[in-house]
């Protein structure tokens, strides 16, 4: 297997959870997600799934879908209610594109189908490039929190990520390089399994325009908060409470 994962619950139904570009992997983050989504416990058993490690330039994110589709298969889910943020989500988009058959429901949070040039995430490759750790952290940061979020949080999270590494920061370059020319608006309507889209109309690296076009093409549920910013899949308490409901019903 490609990737590594995380599991937790122990419930009948599966999940899987596609994160959004971290500037690390999932593996190597404080482990307290299993505590965040304690309200799947019962009824599901989760996995969160990581990206290849050192993935080799020019990957893209249908290949990224290949990785999580062999993952799927190695380790012999069915059933699955997938449930992606960000660039997860694009990577979900390909997943049950390709591979229809392993999939229930689909939830996107903070996604688009179709990517633009002009994109503010495209600002932490030059970061990246540079190694210049601090600026990266402080744009990200920027980027997906709201100010108050951000305020609170900034000297933690430079605590935690002020060591990243050569390998993190390549890693890094090469994701965001894989969602350059990332476009499946011409194929959404083969997507037939129930789809609900969360978003936020402050989102910091999507317009509301961008994300209701994905919504449009699905012809699916939404939901957009108000308040918030590109991660209202971790800063909306209720968040994981609609998921959830929305899974079960």
């Amino acid at each position: 297997m490609n990737i590594k994962y995380m599991k937790f619950g122990n419930g009948p139904k599966t999940m899987i959870l596609l994160p959004g570009l971290s500037l690390q992997p999932i593996s190597e983050t404080p482990n307290g997600l299993a505590s965040d989504y304690k309200i799947f416990a019962k009824d599901f058993t989760t996995y969160i799934f990581d990206y290849r490690e050192s993935p080799e330039k020019g990957t893209k994110l249908e290949d990224m879908a290949d990785d999580a589709a062999e993952a799927i298969k190695e380790l012999g889910l069915k059933d699955i209610y997938l449930c992606a943020y960000s660039l997860g989500g694009m990577v979900a988009q390909w997943l049950v594109l390709k591979y229809p058959q392993y999939f229930k429901k689909l939830v996107l949070c903070s996604t688009v189908s179709k990517i633009n040039e002009d994109n503010r995430a495209f600002l932490w490759e030059d970061f990246a490039a540079k190694k210049d750790i601090l600026a990266l952290i402080d744009r990200y940061m920027k980027d997906v929190y709201t100010e108050g979020f951000y305020e609170k949080g900034i000297d933690l999270v430079f605590s935690m990520y002020k060591d990243l590494s050569d390998d993190n920061l390549k890693d890094l370059i090469v994701h965001l390089e894989a969602v350059r020319g990332f476009d499946v608006t011409a194929r959404l309507h083969e997507i037939t399994i129930p789809v609900k889209v969360f978003g936020s109309l402050k989102d910091g690296l999507f317009t509301y325009g961008q994300m209701k076009e994905t919504v449009d093409l699905l012809n699916c549920e939404t939901y957009f908060y108000e308040g918030y910013s590109h991660k209202v899949y971790e800063e909306a308490p209720d968040f994981k409470e609609m998921v959830y409901n929305f899974f079960i019903k």
